[in-house]
């Protein structure tokens, strides 16, 4: 399946400007207990429903279950492109989001997401009308997209930072603009070192496309060389990881699924998406239940503690309740707990391990 759920970036801007004055509030104390991890544990902010309520919820779930939060978006161009200025909604979450990741003591992954994900990454995101059928070779994209870049950088400070999301995805359908986005991504790398020196840059690889995995009606086959395009600009691997989308349970994803990586890149892992369907998806896209879920869950948190993985992030911590009718509809069950915030059999996997505590390896 190529097409993908939209990202927080589009879908959730209403809710990111109405949570502007919401987010933020006293951290809670979390409890210990269990033999140490290596890895850090997160979700995203995606929310439960699309109001502010649910949108600091997220940020307050993720301080309580985890040391890691992912915020995923697409840039906002109009406000970066030359001689613009940073919107009252843009400057109010930010001063918002800072707030709750000081609150939770969190630290942060920003994804920023320049790729239309509801229509399988063929294309640039939310271009203003000026910059509307353009590609990353396009003077005024590169301007935006490096402006924003260091906006994000010089504001949130963040642990990791990808400059770009699944983009194998996007190479599959634009093989011509890979070298635009590589020099971009260089220049861009710059900057942010230059502002923010300790934060890890990477982009972005959807696994189970990267191994030529995920079903599609063209013939496709693996890129593992693409692991290596950003070299040496490149602090850690960062993928996102569906296996549901691949293989009809959790018992038939290869042994060496995820250490098989190793033998392309001797950097950092980090797993900044992952999740797994606890039922069928629609038209038959993905593979799930309950009890594969919580399967998924405790093989891949075995794996990190294995492999010294960085950091696992679960992107939806519930079923999202506006996914049936929306491009969220593939992760209408991907979540640990359900609308209703019921907790699934994998949400006691997931919280058992992130009572555990984090020591680096």
């Amino acid at each position: 399946m190529r097409t993908r759920a939209s990202r927080a970036a589009g879908t959730l801007a209403c809710a990111l400007a109405l949570a502007a004055a919401a987010c933020g509030g006293a951290a809670r104390e979390r409890e210990t207990s269990g033999p140490p991890r290596s890895f850090m544990m997160g979700i995203s902010t995606l929310p439960r429903e699309l109001n502010a309520a649910s949108y600091q919820e997220a940020f307050d779930l993720a301080a309580t279950s985890g040391e890691i939060v992912l915020i995923q978006r697409a840039p906002p161009w109009a406000n970066f492109l030359p001689g613009a200025d940073v919107s009252d909604d843009t400057a109010k979450t930010t001063a918002s989001e800072k707030r709750a990741l000081a609150d939770g003591h969190l630290r942060l992954f920003f994804a920023i997401d320049p790729t239309d994900s509801a229509t399988g990454r063929d294309r640039l995101a939310d271009l203003p009308p000026s910059l509307a059928g353009r590609d990353f070779g396009d003077a005024g994209v590169r301007s935006a997209f490096i402006s924003y870049a260091t906006y994000v950088a010089l504001n949130y400070k963040p642990a990791y930072l990808a400059l770009g999301v699944e983009m194998n995805l996007y190479y599959d359908k634009n093989g011509d603009d890979l070298e635009n986005f590589k020099t971009l991504y260089a220049e861009a790398y710059d900057r942010v070192k230059q502002i923010s020196p300790d934060t890890q840059v990477t982009v972005t690889f959807q696994y189970e496309d990267l191994q030529g995995l995920m079903p599609t009606a063209e013939e496709h086959y693996e890129e593992w060389p693409l692991v290596r395009a950003f070299d040496p600009k490149l602090d850690v691997v960062a993928i996102s990881t569906y296996p549901s989308f691949a293989f009809p349970t959790a018992a038939a994803i290869p042994k060496k699924y995820y250490s098989q990586l190793r033998a392309f890149t001797d950097r950092p892992i980090i797993i900044a998406e992952t999740g797994y369907a606890s039922e069928p998806g629609p038209q038959g896209v993905n593979s799930g239940s309950e009890g594969e879920q919580a399967a998924f869950v405790r093989r891949v948190l075995d794996e990190a503690q294995a492999l010294d993985i960085l950091a696992v992030i679960w992107f939806a911590a519930w079923d999202p309740a506006y996914a049936e009718d929306s491009s969220f509809d593939v992760f209408r069950h991907i979540g640990l707990l359900r609308t209703d915030r019921s907790e699934k059999p994998a949400w006691s996997d997931w919280a058992t391990a992130a009572r555990r505590p984090y020591r680096p390896g």
